[in-house]
């Protein structure tokens, strides 16, 4: 049955890095597109706007937004959405694209000058979004049936029920590990919590955190978890094949411990980094990700250098998908001591795959990896660190650990995780049997 367009934003979508919201934007593309809904995609590109990084400055792009606010005030105070937009990977067949140039910028500077949510205008008449790819050409009508933002913006789009994915609320909880603008973000959740059709959530532990502290009343607020599968073609590496990817980067199978996150101060990497150090493991610890906010002080071990002097811990910085996943597969085990997450992506990704996964008795983490990973103390550098002994020096250890990875992981299915959003578009009505 046909249950009509369901949008979602496209701003994670487009990063050239992707990001861990982008991955759940993919799936819950996937999953509305299983429940008969047609997906569509509003993208923020600004077609005036340089794409190579560090062409324009603060100040050019304050001046365009703030001509932008004015274009915004003689429109009525909305931003039109056009049709048509970029390609993304991942998305189903089929999926519509429409554009609001630079909205998530834009939304942002009116939230700061006027308080309030920017409100987006879909194309006035039909026809509504073309497929991605095709230019032109789409003759069907298509009537948005809800607006699923995948993460916490401030962008409304009226007429039509707006729910809203806060994956966490880690600016309040933790704002000295952000650079967010906290009176904007606060304005913002407000916001949100007052007037969101319904708050999706990735965790009991987030969503305990929204109803505590947005005050959102329990029933307006549902956790769906992720949606995760094992990365297939890691899942397919053995052998030679395995021993050739990890070879590129001189690694062996099982010969390493491996952390993977862009690198900033809540995912905890300095600790990790000190407490493999006071251990006297040979197999060296491996650092996938890009350098994020706030990163000097968490690789101020390695005093500007992309390794140890000795080899024990080596920077790789952020690697294509394929060669990550292959890094996964291989490890001796992976350390995700985070201080705060909403889900905690590469704890499951690893279980999946079969790899121990020595993770943090912080926030929802033990709820995620419940007995099938080793949690420690993330703010205690002996316990991570007795930890890592015990994930290196204990091959039974290891052994239970990837066993249990994946039927944990499984909780977690793409299957699983479509029945959950399926049950909550009952309960809102958005389906129709």
């Amino acid at each position: 049955m046909d249950q009509g367009l369901y949008l979602l934003d496209g701003h994670n979508l487009a990063l050239a890095q992707g990001t861990g919201i982008a991955t759940y934007a993919r799936g819950l593309a996937a999953a509305v597109a299983a429940q008969g809904f047609r997906p569509g995609v509003i993208h923020g590109a600004d077609p005036g706007r340089p794409t190579a990084p560090g062409r324009i400055g603060g100040a050019r792009r304050l001046a365009r937004r703030l001509a932008g606010q004015a274009e915004i005030a003689l429109r009525g105070g909305v931003l039109p959405v056009q049709a048509g937009g970029q390609e993304v990977a991942g998305l189903p067949e089929g999926t519509l694209a429409f554009n609001a140039r630079d909205c998530v910028g834009r939304a942002h500077l009116h939230l700061r000058t006027t308080g309030a949510m920017l409100p987006l205008r879909m194309p006035q008449g039909m026809p509504q979004g073309m497929p991605q790819g095709r230019p032109h050409g789409l003759t069907e009508r298509a009537v948005p049936r809800a607006m699923h933002w995948t993460y916490t913006v401030p962008l409304v789009l009226p007429g039509v029920p707006n729910l809203y994915s806060v994956l966490d609320l880690i600016p309040l909880v933790m704002p000295q590990t952000t650079l967010t603008n906290l009176a904007a973000y606060r304005r913002m959740s407000a916001l949100i919590a007052r007037d969101a059709a319904h708050i999706v959530t990735i965790s009991d532990w987030s969503r305990a955190d929204i109803i505590r502290l947005l005050g959102v009343a329990p029933e307006r607020v549902s956790n769906t978890w992720l949606g995760v599968a094992p990365d297939p073609e890691a899942l397919a590496l053995h052998g030679g094949a395995l021993e050739a990817s990890l070879g590129r980067h001189g690694l062996a199978a099982q010969g390493y411990f491996l952390f993977y996150a862009a690198i900033e101060p809540r995912k905890n990497l300095r600790r990790l980094i000190d407490a493999y150090l006071a251990t006297d493991i040979a197999a060296p610890l491996i650092i996938a990700g890009k350098k994020a906010w706030l990163w000097e002080a968490e690789l101020a071990a390695l005093a500007g250098r992309e390794s140890l002097p000795d080899g024990r811990v080596r920077l790789l910085g952020h690697l294509p998908r394929p060669d990550l996943m292959a890094l996964v597969r291989g490890a001796r085990a992976v350390c995700f001591p985070s201080l705060y997450e909403g889900f905690g992506l590469p704890a499951v990704e690893a279980m999946a795959l079969g790899v121990p996964v020595l993770t943090s008795t912080a926030s929802c983490m033990p709820e995620i990896v419940a007995d099938a990973a080793l949690c420690a103390d993330p703010y205690s550098v002996p316990a991570l660190a007795e930890a890592l002994r015990a994930l290196d020096s204990d091959a039974d250890l290891r052994a239970r650990l990837a066993h249990a990875g994946p039927a944990r992981a499984a909780f977690f299915s793409p299957a699983r995780y479509g029945e959950r959003l399926a049950a909550l578009h009952h309960r809102l009505g958005l389906i129709s049997d």
